[in-house]
């Protein structure tokens, strides 16, 4: 469709955005503690996550992301990083110090955000800093997509099994003196095999891990090589391993009976229990290639114990059955496992490897020296140490270089590493000049373009010592097509690649004196690290660093801020309220009306889960939120996506960026947000404040229509009889009319101020057809900020608001005590057009603490309102509105423009048969845009423009009116009246600066409209009454201290100018607040309040607990209603009165919300630093956990003593406890007793039985994952009561 380099980009970054899979979201929780571990007869300190060694494995499905909250409580700088994971789009997450991330420090904390894609099977995480990894490190188990299936059998249980290194000293001063006296560092005392040594080792035999078995099943080994500096061999006694899976993809399946396995790399392998009942050692020793370099040459050990299920024998005092190794230096045998690994290649997991080749890159890998003063070094020949990728040494900087590289920072990196190695020479020779040996430091960096294909050949030298050399990638899985040993031959050594099955991997060992090629596509932008996984080389600069260019997309991506995500859960259903006399059923989410405000932070994102319960096709819209990137999810029903059926439902990804202030959410089909809309709060990100002095408390305050009929029935003969729609019967302030109207005092909206109290009111216009005039009796308003983002404050008796803008307002409770009104009415600017001219009102009432009044008889006091028509004094209030200007928030309006286009707005007629319509004439009543009435397909333009389906839009909207007259005038030609009919689009080069001067006109009636466009904020640099001047109007310009906002007021018979940059690549749509539909969604169900909140609320208090700015987490604003759902006024649990009442509806109530105010739960029910557990299980609380539907995959865990591995006695009263839901394990773990902590907890669960683990345990892996990761987890470590650690695999019921 588009041919220019610029689409082209621009369907790359789409492309590009559209592979990241939006699959489920878990939030896990990491904290950095150092914790005492004994091995080797020796206790000492080692950093952990979680306290676990190893670390937590987390369980995912394919296409899910991982946001981890990473807390450092010990006393290194640290970073993680998610290997294999290609993050795409997203390297600010991936996590090597100084490459993507300075480190972070002790104290400090770190949100990482993993964004799964293509990778199934195993990865791992581990520390990125300096030797860290060395015990920070943990599995990655990535399921198949939900529905899929593995390409092999399904195994009976999943056991990850981590290989790693142990020191006796302190890992941290190995490396220090490494660095220090620029010899080679000390050796490892042991291998581990899941942390231990295994019995072979001394005072070892009690730890080995051992992992149970029954005959005739098939098990699938999830295997990490966690090693630092050590290449292994594995095999289990007497069974054959078959490989399904090596680096995040399936391979072709071989059989074999030995792994090589180097650091970094991870194995998928199919292990059948197919031997007689004994005991099985499981084996790792070295692979060690290099000559004379000292090497760990000792085996850790495991053992493969079968059993019959429900017995459980001891060990036999026999020694297990002993795998035969291979001898350490066997590099034959490792080259021949290595090179029978192949990708699956079938239609259900085809491969995709570049045929041609953009870029080709020769890189040695050597080992090296450094010069040292007087050769005092402990490196060959007084030398230090060093390592080198073509002779370049790299030396990390002191910040990192993804923020280099982005922010233009000179003198961080060059980008001129070499293609190819300063001198070519025979690599593999057996000597070499000795000046060959040193080589250069320097931090260069190579630059890829975007899309390029890329084939780089490793190749191995001989310097000092030839070896095998595990090369990873960050960012990237690559195509191995080759490998050999000697020097690579460029004529040869090609007609041997393989392009038929070669295998998809993210580390790749380089054999020895040999050379291997790998081949990728350069389709993910951003900073990625290459380095050898052999630590020691690492840490001597065996390192590179890959930018694979587009600055467009990560421009765009660098400005999704990966805040905190929010989880929430939208049902759309109908429920019957009662207005003006009349019950109706109206649609809401979560029974709500108005819907539930959400409570987000600057730089969040919300996932809404949204669920069509409805009978009516919804979707929701967020608007005012720029969704960088993420138009999928922007809402507006065939335009982004086609309409969420009934019974049917759809995930809401809302990415918040800049945005900061009130923004809202709404339904956006037909007529359907009349009902459905709340407030989305966006506080300051976490540590700033408002630019205005920090209010007591912030009040939402939505203004809305309310029609006593369905107010689809209204559109539906709007549209049949093309006339207008019936007004509505009332405007709201939040869902109610106020006192004036019949049937409403009692629900009459009340706001509780405290005298001198200063209160953020929230102000959303969710009004369907009409815009308002605001004002509060005695009381000044000062508005601080307009559509998410800050002004420059002014004070004002009036606000002039229009359907889809917001506005935050401070108003300072500085009258005397009384009540006042707060009150809206109708600005109607258009001449013989009908409107709602009714006034909707609440009521701030004036209290003191702990004392609310009762209202008075006598009315409160009432607002001055303008006039229904003052246009002037709209316009005076809308040109008062400037952006705030400052050095914390600067603006950036294009000074120069690309494309300029003139919109007249208008109201039009349409032909109807015979004359027979509603309209002027007979005629059928229409609106248009450039006289252009827009017309929706039948599919989404947003899927037909990437999916390149004809026939469903034409890009060919006009820049201009089709013809040019007196726009304003009182009198127009009847044919100018006729709009014409159209699905036409705009189509604008990414990053051009857009100028759109909107000209109304007086065609059938000249009134005000709110336009409004998705996906930008936008400057509104001028605006005036009658025709634009082209010549004269441009020299009144505010380029200044223009507002910037997503909906602008143009004024009737004027115009209005906007400039923006065109640098959020998706479809926008201007949509005009009055008459186009719009889409809701926000936050959770209400939650009937206990009265264990102390003070209690009144009876019958209802609370939306969403999250509260930080300081105000205590005291919630609280909604107070009576039996029949009315609102009686307001509560502050921190102030108000103290009627007890306990509501049990577990209709009400949310697993989310019960966490939220647990602990005040339990807080009354502990007696003496012990829970009561007899009072807890009669609790309101426990009695509504236990009302609640239990899953039948649940069964009672029993807690049980042990003494010699045999449970001696039940505790009958946790039992009794805990028959709960599973929010309920929740109260368990929060405050179990301590006495407790060590006890082993049998679980019967979806865990085999007999699967153990410790109470803490148990809790840890609760809190830190979650119940469905409960519910998948392998890693369990039990123990006996004599703490003999040992394993039983998990039913994969994934």
């Amino acid at each position: 469709m588009f041919s220019s380099k610029k689409g082209l980009i621009f369907i790359a970054l789409v492309f590009l955005l559209l592979s990241i899979a939006w699959g489920k979201i878990y939030n896990r929780r990491f904290v950095l503690k150092e914790v005492s571990y004994t091995r080797l007869c020796k206790t000492k300190n080692i950093l952990t996550i979680n306290g676990q060694f190893p670390g937590p494995t987390i369980y995912v499905h394919r296409g899910d992301t991982i946001a981890v909250d990473f807390y450092n409580n010990a006393d290194h700088n640290v970073t993680l990083h998610w290997h294999g994971v290609e993050q795409p789009g997203n390297p600010w997450t991936d996590g090597p110090e100084y490459i993507t991330q300075c480190p972070v420090q002790p104290g400090m904390s770190f949100k990482y955000t993993i964004v799964l894609s293509i990778e199934v099977g195993t990865l791992w995480w581990h520390a990125h800093s300096d030797w860290t990894r060395a015990t920070v490190y943990g599995a990655i188990v990535i399921y198949p997509d939900l529905g899929a299936t593995y390409p092999f059998p399904k195994p009976h249980g999943q056991v990850p099994i981590l290989l790693g290194s142990w020191w006796k000293r302190d890992v941290m001063e190995v490396l220090a003196d490494a660095l220090k006296y620029g010899g080679s560092p000390n050796l490892s005392d042991a291998h581990t095999i899941n942390g231990q040594p295994g019995d072979l080792y001394p005072c070892s035999k009690k730890g080995t891990f051992r992992m149970l078995v029954e005959q005739g099943k098939t098990y699938l080994l999830r295997i990490v090589s966690a090693e630092m500096n050590t290449e292994l061999f594995f095999s289990i006694a007497q069974h054959q391993l078959t490989l399904v899976g090596r680096d995040g993809a399936y391979v072709k399946p071989f059989t074999t009976d030995t792994l090589m396995i180097t650091p970094g790399q991870t194995m998928d392998v199919l292990l059948k229990a197919d031997q007689p009942h004994d005991n099985y050692y499981m084996a790792a020793r070295a692979y060690a290639s290099a000559i004379g370099v000292a090497f760990v040459n000792t085996t850790t050990t495991a053992i493969l114990q079968y059993y019959k299920r429900k017995h459980i024998p001891p060990l036999s005092s026999l020694s297990p059955i002993f795998p035969s190794l291979p001898y350490y230096n066997d590099t034959r045998l490792a080259i021949n496992f290595t090179r029978s690994i192949k990708s699956l290649a079938n239609k259900d997991h085809p491969i995709n490897v570049p045929l041609t080749v953009d870029k080709r890159m020769l890189i040695t890998i050597s080992v090296n020296t450094l010069p040292c003063v007087n050769n005092t070094c402990e490196g060959p020949r007084g030398t230090r140490f060093s390592a080198s990728l073509n002779n370049i040494s790299f030396v990390k900087p002191s910040i990192d270089i993804l923020s280099a590289y982005y922010s233009s920072i000179n003198g961080v990196f060059d980008s001129n590493f070499p293609s190819k190695p300063p001198v070519k020479f025979n690599y593999t020779a057996d000597s070499f000049p000795t000046d060959f040996l040193t080589t250069k430091l320097g931090t260069k960096v190579k630059v890829l373009d975007f899309n390029s294909s890329v084939e780089i050949i490793f190749q191995g030298t001989n310097l000092l010592a030839g070896e095998n050399h595990p090369i990873h990638l960050h960012g990237y899985s690559f195509y191995v097509v080759g490998s050999g040993f000697g020097n690579f031959d460029k004529k040869k050594d090609p007609l041997t690649y393989n392009f038929v099955d070669p295998p998809k991997v993210n580390t790749i060992g380089v054999p020895k004196n040999g050379w291997a090629t790998i081949r990728f596509r350069a389709d993910n932008p951003g900073v990625w690290f290459m380095h050898c996984h052999l630590e020691r080389h690492t840490s001597w600069g065996m390192d590179t660093v890959f930018i694979v260019k587009n600055a467009l997309v990560l421009f765009l991506l660098n400005n999704i801020a990966w805040g905190k995500i929010y989880n929430r859960r939208f049902v759309l259903r109908e429920v019957p309220y009662t207005r003006l006399c009349n019950t109706k059923n109206i649609l809401t989410i979560n029974g709500q009306f108005p819907g539930p405000t959400l409570y987000v932070h600057r730089g969040d994102t919300l996932d809404v889960d949204f669920y069509n319960d409805a009978d009516h096709n919804v979707t929701l819209h967020w608007h005012g939120v720029e969704q960088p990137g993420n138009p999928w999810t922007d809402g507006p029903e065939y335009i982004t996506q086609c309409p969420v059926q009934p019974g049917t439902s759809f995930k809401y990804t809302i990415v918040l960026s800049i945005e900061v202030g009130t923004l809202w959410w709404h339904a956006h089909s037909d007529w359907t947000r009349a009902t459905v809309y709340g407030a989305i709060i966006v506080y300051p990100e976490l540590g700033s404040t408002y630019p205005f002095p920090k209010p007591l408390d912030n009040v939402p305050i939505l203004l809305g229509s309310w029609w006593k009929r369905d107010v689809m029935e209204v559109l539906q003969d709007t549209l049949k009889y093309g006339g207008a729609p019936n007004i509505s019967d009332a405007h709201t302030i939040n869902g109610q009319p106020g006192d004036l109207y019949p049937c409403s005092k009692k629900g009459t909206f009340r706001l509780l101020v405290e005298q001198g109290k200063t209160y953020l009111l929230r102000i959303v216009s969710a009004e369907m057809n009409v815009e308002l005039f605001f004002s509060i009796a005695g009381h000044q308003l000062t508005l601080a900020g307009r559509d998410g983002a800050y002004v420059k404050p002014f004070t004002t008796d009036i606000l002039m608001i229009a359907p889809g803008q917001t506005m935050d307002v401070l108003l300072k409770a500085d009258q005397p005590h009384g009540n006042y009104y707060m009150a809206a009415r109708a600005y109607a600017s258009a001449v013989g057009v009908e409107f709602d001219n009714t006034t909707t009102t609440a009521i701030i009432q004036y209290h003191k603490p702990n004392h609310v009044p009762p209202l008075s008889s006598s009315s409160p006091l009432f607002p001055s309102l303008p006039d229904y028509n003052d246009t002037q004094l709209a316009i005076n209030f809308t040109r008062r509105i400037k952006s705030l200007v400052s050095t914390d928030h600067p603006m950036h309006v294009p000074l120069t423009v690309d494309k300029r286009m003139l919109i007249t707005i208008s109201v039009n007629t349409l032909p109807c048969v015979n004359n027979s319509c509603e309209g002027p004439r007979g005629t059928r009543l229409s609106a248009s845009l450039n006289n252009i009435s827009f017309v929706k397909p039948s599919i989404d333009i947003l899927s037909a423009y990437y999916s390149s389906i004809n026939g469903v839009f034409d890009s060919n909207f006009p820049s201009k009116p089709p013809v040019k007259f007196n726009y304003t005038a009182d009198t127009f030609p009847t044919d100018f009246l006729t709009a014409k009919l159209g699905t036409k689009v705009k189509v604008l080069d990414f990053n051009s600066s857009v100028e759109i001067t909107f000209q109304g006109t007086n065609l059938l009636a000249g009134e005000h409209h709110p336009i409004h466009l998705h996906g930008y904020s936008f400057y509104v640099v001028g605006l005036g009454f009658g025709n634009f001047d082209k010549k004269k109007d441009p020299l009144t310009y505010n380029f200044v201290d223009p507002p910037k906002l997503n909906t602008v007021g143009v004024p009737k018979n004027g115009w209005a100018t906007i400039r923006f940059k065109a640098d959020n690549p998706v479809h926008d749509r201007l949509g005009h607040r009055g008459r186009n539909t719009v889409l809701p969604q926000i936050q959770q169900e209400p939650v009937l309040h206990w009265s264990h909140i102390n003070p209690p609320l009144p009876a019958g208090a209802v609370i939306n607990l969403q999250p509260q700015e930080e300081q105000n987490r205590e005291k919630p604003r609280v909604s107070v209603y009576d039996h029949m759902g009315e609102a009686t006024g307001e509560h502050n649990p921190a102030k108000g009165p103290t009627t007890r009442r306990v509501v049990t509806s577990r209709q009400h109530l949310t697993s989310e919300q019960v966490d939220k105010h647990i602990k005040e739960l339990l807080d009354a029910q502990i007696l003496n630093g012990r829970i009561n557990y007899a009072r807890l299980k009669k609790s309101p609380l426990a009695q509504e956990l236990l009302d609640v539907e239990v899953p039948t995959s649940f069964r009672t865990p029993t807690i049980q003593k042990y003494e010699g591995g045999d449970p001696v006695e039940h505790f009958q009263e946790f039992q009794d406890s805990l028959g709960l839901y599973s929010s309920f394990n929740y109260i368990l773990c929060r405050l179990f007793p301590t006495s407790l902590k060590d006890e082993p907890l049998r679980l019967f669960h979806t865990l085999d039985e007999g699967s153990i683990l410790t109470f803490e345990q148990f809790c840890e892996l609760w809190t830190s994952q979650g119940t469905s990761d409960l519910q998948q987890a392998a890693d369990i470590r039990g123990y006996d009561g004599k703490g003999q650690q040992f394993h039983r695999p998990q039913k994969t019921d994934d």
